[in-house]
């Protein structure tokens, strides 16, 4: 872009010079190289501002894109992924919710690959701190294996417990126990 510029100018230059009737002055030919110098040096910083701000515009909208993609990604995750529930102290997937499981395959698949899920296991309230952990990671290594077992790349699958720490539902009651003995699926940028 800089040498167009330069010979750009340089072309013109020649156009309005090249054929003048006078005597040239070697002083004027000094001061025509240092215009021609300076208009050169004025043109490069021009280029050189007006790429930058390209840059600076381009890093801009990649950020953007990048924003817009995560938000994306959440908004799928939330409304086209199921969670999948689980009977109170077990881990493996049945009925309705090995269906859930499967369409959440399906839907994942549809990516080609590109997409990175993260599999958050969950567990209520009963049993201790490491116990619950333990189990909710069960939860999750189940659920990554009926994925796979569904066609999706092992490789693009992460794993989370919160154990019970990461309630949907406080209340005291089976209703609300139910609904945290969970694994929800998040996909990631």
């Amino acid at each position: 872009m800089k040498k167009f510029l330069a010979y750009s100018f340089l072309a013109s230059m020649l156009l309005f010079t090249g054929c003048a009737d006078k005597e040239v002055n070697m002083n004027d030919n000094v001061s025509v190289n240092n215009a021609v110098q300076d208009e050169k040096m004025a043109m490069e910083d021009k280029s050189e501002s007006t790429l930058n701000a390209m840059e600076s515009d381009a890093s801009e909208s990649m950020s953007d894109a990048q924003s817009a993609a995560d938000a994306l990604a959440n908004k799928i995750s939330n409304t086209l992924l199921d969670t999948v529930y689980f009977a109170f102290d077990k881990y493996n997937l049945k009925g309705s919710d090995r269906e859930a499981a499967k369409m959440n395959a399906d839907k994942i698949t549809l990516f080609n690959g590109q997409a990175k899920v993260k599999l958050e296991g969950n567990s209520d309230e009963w049993g201790t701190d490491e116990y619950n952990y333990a189990l909710g990671l069960k939860r999750a290594k189940a659920t990554k294996d009926a994925l796979v077992a569904d066609g999706v790349d092992a490789d693009t699958i992460s794993l989370v417990s919160f154990g019970e720490s990461n309630p949907v539902c406080t209340a005291k009651n089976s209703a609300c126990w139910k609904q945290n003995r969970r694994v929800e699926y998040k996909l990631l940028p």
